[in-house]
């Protein structure tokens, strides 16, 4: 009897086993388009013998996915569509010293069919954005609804096989930036203030009326809470898919098993960046059927060598930087201890009160991205931890105006030492801050962002490397060697 109800309970288990495989298997219906997008690579790539300076080297993988990808394409008939979301052109120590060549040389190898930018991705000049060969779509607008930089685009229609293909960047959904002035750029490329995100349909105004319709949307948060009143907009503008790229910390667990997929209306394909711990690539099977565009599969995959073989032919192309890498990871002096993120805030806010003029610094402990080792301090720790490109500029304040708002928005107020004229005591003090910051304080004070006055220091980075080196004790020269 226990025999004939263990052989019951074998036989239902094989059934469901089956049954919940049927559900989740393919479909067996070949895509005709496949959508492979990528985000938040932060410039992280770079010669394997210098990828000490950027850590963070999974692009010889991405590299061969794509690959992978393109033949098992041609095999079946499909079309790829290869995009990257954004704040993938600045932000490591190697795209600092190229100025974003090394990403606008891998961006191009990989053949890119769209590049769109995102609040990183502030500094970017119309120079460097015109050597890629793809569109490069920006989210933000100037005050007369204009790309925030110039060469740049909204939205771009591409031709895949038969297919039109339109897409159109957006950078946090609907989101104010009164709701988090902190994650909003004080000022984009060309466009020196009054940037906004676009939010009008003039995004959509470029997107071809019959083929697919896709929005591609940055700092995307908040998936348990579907936003309706957006989702309404991009219904009635006729979008048929969300590309987004989330990016998160914390204890939670994301599992890379996990398909990405969000069932809204229109649906989303989602990628993520956990702690910023490396590359994954969100992939989306679409077919077109007589109803439309229809989804066959969602899935993220994380780009190492158990995805896919790195590609030699993109580590051969990154390779021709090296010497220029190498050359600017100096030696700054050698380190008789750790310093943590505290320390070196400290040892910022002493370079900021020496900036002639300055009376007091206003800055931030939530600007300060890594701690150092004891031993060697090279330009790409200093670049790690402080990693922004950033002006420096000045503004005289009232003395408690400067105190009241550095405390209202969560910033620290220090003042130049053994002042001669009592700093502290003084009505009004000149102030030196990033310009980050200064367009936080700007709008805390109901202040134009021209009434503060940029120093001859282009880059926050740079002049902390220069300040440090002129400080500290050299490095000796054998470990300098």
């Amino acid at each position: 009897k226990l025999w004939k109800m263990f052989h019951r309970f074998l036989i239902t288990a094989w059934f469901l086993m089956l049954l919940l495989s049927g559900c989740n298997r393919p479909s067996g219906e070949r895509a005709d388009i496949i959508i492979l997008h990528t985000g938040r690579i932060r410039g992280n790539v770079a010669p394997l013998d210098v990828a000490a300076s950027s850590a963070l080297q999974h692009y010889p993988f991405l590299a061969g996915y794509v690959k992978a990808v393109r033949d098992e394409a041609r095999k079946q008939g499909a079309e790829v569509l290869l995009i990257d979301l954004g704040d993938s052109l600045a932000g490591s120590f190697a795209a600092h010293v190229t100025s974003g060549r090394n990403m606008v040389e891998f961006f191009n190898r990989l053949g890119y069919d769209a590049i769109c930018l995102s609040n990183l991705d502030y500094a970017l000049q119309p120079e460097i954005l015109s050597e890629i060969r793809a569109p490069v779509l920006n989210p933000f607008e100037d005050d007369q609804g204009r790309p925030a930089t110039e060469g740049t685009t909204f939205s771009t229609t591409l031709q895949k096989g038969k297919f039109a293909v339109g897409i159109a960047a957006n950078f946090y959904g609907d989101t104010d930036p009164t709701e988090h002035p902190d994650r909003f750029p004080a000022w984009f490329g060309t466009t020196l203030g009054n940037v906004r995100p676009t939010r009008g349909s003039q995004i959509f105004n470029g997107l071809p009326q019959e083929g697919l319709r896709i929005l591609t949307w940055m700092k995307f948060e908040s998936p348990d809470q579907p936003p309706v009143n957006f989702l309404e907009k991009l219904r009635a503008a006729n979008i048929h898919a969300v590309l987004a790229h989330r990016i998160y910390g914390g204890k939670r667990r994301e599992a890379w098993s996990q398909s990405g997929a969000l069932p809204w209306t229109p649906p989303v394909s989602m990628n993520i960046l956990r702690d910023n711990g490396g590359f994954a690539v969100a992939r989306t099977n679409l077919r077109r059927g007589p109803s439309g565009w229809k989804i066959l599969s969602q899935e993220i995959l994380p780009m190492t060598a158990n995805t896919a073989p790195a590609d030699p032919e993109i580590i051969e192309a990154i390779s021709q930087f090296s010497g220029q890498i190498a050359a600017a990871d100096r030696q700054i002096t050698d380190l008789p201890a750790p310093m943590e993120s505290r320390q070196i805030l400290d040892a910022y806010f002493d370079a900021l009160l020496g900036v002639p003029g300055t009376d007091a610094a206003i800055y931030s402990i939530q600007s300060i991205r890594s701690d150092w080792s004891a031993g060697p301090l090279r330009a790409s720790a200093v670049f790690n931890a402080l990693p922004w490109t950033t002006p420096l500029v000045q503004i005289e304040l009232p003395m408690e105006t400067a105190k009241k708002a550095s405390e209202d928005l969560g910033l620290e107020i220090r003042f130049r030492p053994n002042s001669p004229d009592g700093t502290q005591n003084a009505e009004r003090v000149m102030v030196t801050t990033s310009k980050f910051f200064w367009r936080l304080l700007a709008e805390k004070l109901g202040m134009p962002m021209d009434a503060a006055k940029s120093t001859p220091h282009a880059s926050e980075f740079d002049f902390f490397v220069e300040t440090l080196a002129a400080r500290l004790p050299a490095a000796s020269q054998s470990s300098a060697q």
